[in-house]
This record gives C-alpha cells, structure tokens and sequence, in this order.
C-alpha cells in the first residue's frame, strides 16, 4: 500500500541555493520520514535525530523548517485538515444538491484515508502530544471541517431531502466517525476498490437520512 507523502505545489518553481540545496525537498524529506516513523513508532519514541537520519539530514536542517518536533507534529495535522477544507469547498461549489454532496463526502473521505492514511493515523493516535497555541490552530480546523459536514447535513434537512428529526451534528460524528475509522482496515488491494466501499457507505448513510 503507497503511504502518504508530502507533496509540493506543482505549479510552484523550487527555489534552489546558489550551492543547490533545495529548501523544498528538505522539508519535504524531513515530513516523510517523520510520517513514515511516527506512523511505525508512535511521536513520544520518535526523535528527531531519528528522523534527520532517516531523511539523511542533520538536525540542523530540521531547526532550518521546523521550530521542534510538536511544530512538524502540527504541520502533520494541518497537512491532513487542510486538504479536507479543500475538498469540501470543491464539493459545496460542484453541487448544491444535498444528496450528491453527502455522497460525495463519503467519497472523498475514504478515498483521503487511503491517500493520506500515515496523515490520518497520525491525526487520530498522536495528536494527544500537542498543546497550547499549536493545539488550538488544530482543534479550530478540524472544528471547519466538522462545521462543514453538518451544515451540508442541515441544509438537507431545511430543504426537505433529509429528515426532520435528524440532528446535523449527531449524523456529522457518525459520519466522520464511520469514515475515519476505515485507516484501521480499508485495503487498497483488496477485493473491494475504495469507490465501492464508498458506495456502500452513502447506501447505508442515505438511507437513513433522506426523508
């Protein structure tokens, strides 16, 4: 199974020292080994001189990116969060259609834990270890996302597709509860694609909801 890896913008042209050290690949390095390691390992028996060697790196390069290991465990995070906010924007612009967007919710959410599943491991067993402001900035933006699926659910249930005594943020834990816990057993390789899985999911989830 491929595992999630940090990926650089594309579009955006590395800048590269006049020595040809690469700032990019650097942290991009860095973030792969520590989502390979803490995956493995868990963050508390991770170092980072661990995961300086592992990238083939010195320490010195990770202070260059990162301010300590909580920072990396946080970009980790937001990494993961983000590309979630992304999708849902994507999604509330593509339909305004409240059955298509649950479903395509249920889509993207499993297809992300197949594609970032270290990212979502990571976010479910090790983000204990943050605190503070770094906490917080996590805790906000899964608190987007959160927000993002129950409004979509309320929305359904205002226009009449849902049903009326279902309670948006009730159905929302349910629903992100169902699709995070798949990093625990979805396989890529398996008899079932992600597509399919998916489309058994929004069975079950539609069911349920559509009035």
């Amino acid at each position: 199974m491929a595992r999630a890896t940090s990926r650089p913008e594309s579009t955006r042209r590395r800048q590269r020292w006049p020595d040809g050290y690469d700032p990019e690949n650097t942290r991009n390095s860095l973030i792969t080994s520590a989502l390979g390691l803490i995956e493995q390992r868990g963050f508390d028996r991770t170092s980072v001189q661990e995961i300086a060697d592992q990238a083939q790196l010195t320490k010195g390069a990770f202070y260059h990116h990162f301010a300590s290991k909580d920072d990396l465990l946080r970009h980790i995070q937001e990494e993961y969060l983000e590309a979630q906010l992304a999708a849902i924007q994507k999604i509330e612009a593509d339909s305004d259609d409240p059955t298509v967007r649950v479903r395509e919710l249920i889509r993207f959410s499993l297809t992300s834990v197949a594609e970032y599943r270290a990212h979502v491991t990571i976010f479910y067993q090790e983000r204990r270890y943050l605190s503070g402001d770094l906490f917080a900035e996590v805790t906000r933006k899964r608190g987007l996302v959160e927000a993002a699926f129950a409004g979509m659910i309320a929305d359904g249930v205002a226009r009449g597709a849902f049903r009326a005594d279902v309670d948006p943020r009730i159905a929302t834990f349910g629903l992100v509860g169902m699709c995070a816990w798949a990093y625990q057993w979805l396989n890529v390789g398996g008899p079932l694609s992600v597509d399919e899985v998916a489309r058994q999911f929004s069975a079950m989830v539609l069911e349920g909801l559509t009035a």
